[in-house]
């Protein structure tokens, strides 16, 4: 079962800030044009693609945070937790499986960041997918 976002809170996973509408749009906006972006060099850069299909799931989970106040704590498992309270506020709402995925997508992030992995064509777009997903409901709760 995933945490609340109040679990979270009490953890000291999530923190309370003050909420910030303008710079929530301005998160979902780059993470439409990090979508965008993926889908243009998927075939010639998959591993700078899925690089920009998973920042645009983390920054548009980040906008959510941010309008309505909340921030994940600094430092280490950051992306982490911000892939928890994602499932955590976002739960039920249609996008379960991207939501689940994110962390299997941060793990191949992370291998082809800094182990050198090769990211596959299918990977970035099956990534696209899930951030589009995501990103489409967020939008949706912060119009």
């Amino acid at each position: 079962m995933a945490d609340s976002v109040d679990q979270l809170i009490a953890a000291g996973a999530i923190v309370r800030v003050h909420g910030d509408a303008k710079a929530a749009r301005g998160d979902t906006v780059a993470a439409r044009g990090h979508l965008k972006s993926a889908a243009a060099v998927a075939e010639s850069d998959p591993v700078g693609a899925f690089s920009l299909a998973y920042d645009a799931i983390r920054k548009a989970l980040v906008a959510h945070m941010r309008a309505h106040g909340l921030r994940v704590r600094s430092g280490v498992g950051a992306h982490y937790q911000t892939g928890r309270y994602g499932l955590a506020a976002l739960g039920g709402r249609g996008v379960d499986d991207a939501l689940g995925q994110f962390d299997t997508l941060r793990t191949l992030r992370n291998r082809s960041e800094y182990r050198g992995a090769l990211v596959k064509e299918a990977d970035v777009h099956e990534a696209i997918s899930y951030a589009e997903a995501v990103l489409n409901v967020v939008e949706a709760d912060l119009s």
